[in-house]
């Protein structure tokens, strides 16, 4: 399937930007939601939400908000990013005491929001397992990470205690796994619950076809760091709304379908301001929106 072409979709997103304008300013509990849902993306069992890391510069408890205010229900935290405003030295990891674990659940119940993964430091088997067992406290369905080869044994036993899947993530070259080879390898004979978090824009940055790297991986695939850039084949590339840019996004939707992968999460993770305005992810739900009711009428 080409892209919705770049001319027809500016003009979309110029009519949805006049009638978003002016929302910053609004309290973010109090304004409506700018994406009315993703009927589309429900119809073929896909889950889009946010990697948090998205918006790094505020807490977890903001970044929910933010998510929420957005319009959407996912999200992915990672390990290291502040609490709340009453307690910023707190983090969502292992060491986060019974009574902000009791506050963290109500934050996103009240948000809207299911917790879906987390993107963590896997290393040492003992702080493996505590990751585990934070992560079944939460309820969390992820472990996104890129840990040692060596560690994956310790990973794969875990995966089978707690019911929770791992995903393994792909920074760009020259990092341990920019190469979806070297993953499949390290995971070649393990259980079904070792997969993929896809950075798609990573592989972008790497000179790596990302329709052509999901292809390889497709099997093993979990989640998505879903971007889309100004650049192919360029470390230093930026984030562009997605269908405006490189990234191949309604090409790799459409394979993603044809592959036939079960009940993938798409996560935002937006790099090149923690601060875009939400109008601006709106537009790229926009995008995957029309996009997703092509491929679920076809």
């Amino acid at each position: 399937m080409s892209e919705v072409s770049r001319r027809s979709f500016l003009a979309r997103s110029a009519a949805v930007g006049a009638g978003l304008a002016g929302l910053r300013a609004v309290d973010l509990r109090a304004a409506e939601p700018l994406v009315p849902g993703t009927p589309n993306a429900d119809k073929l069992g896909w889950r889009v939400g946010f990697s948090l890391y998205s918006f790094r510069t505020v807490t977890l408890f903001e970044a929910l908000d933010k998510t929420s205010a957005t319009g959407l229900r996912y999200a992915e935290l990672f390990a290291w990013q502040k609490f709340s405003p009453a307690h910023p030295d707190a983090k969502p990891d292992a060491g986060l005491s019974p009574a902000l674990r009791r506050d963290l659940k109500k934050k996103a119940a009240d948000s809207g929001v299911k917790m879906l993964a987390i993107y963590s430091q896997l290393a040492e088997p003992e702080a493996i397992k505590a990751t585990f067992a934070f992560a079944a406290d939460m309820e969390l369905e992820v472990i996104v990470g890129e840990p040692p080869e060596a560690a994956f044994d310790t990973i794969e036993d875990l995966t089978g205690q707690y019911g929770i899947d791992f995903a393994l993530h792909n920074h760009p070259q020259p990092s341990q796994y920019w190469n979806p080879e070297t993953g499949l390898a390290a995971l070649e004979g393990r259980s079904e619950r070792m997969g993929f978090c896809c950075d798609t824009g990573h592989w972008c940055r790497s000179g790596l076809d990302p329709v052509e790297m999901l292809k390889k991986v497709a099997p093993r695939v979990k989640t998505f760091h879903f971007k889309d850039l100004d650049r192919f084949g360029v470390k230093e590339a930026h984030d562009v709304i997605w269908g405006q840019g490189a990234g191949r996004i309604g090409d790799l939707m459409a394979a993603v379908k044809r592959v036939g992968i079960k009940n993938p999460y798409f996560g935002i993770e937006w790099e090149r301001d923690p601060n875009e305005p939400l109008e601006t992810h709106a537009k790229s739900v926009a995008f995957f929106e029309e996009v997703a009711g092509r491929l679920a009428g076809a």
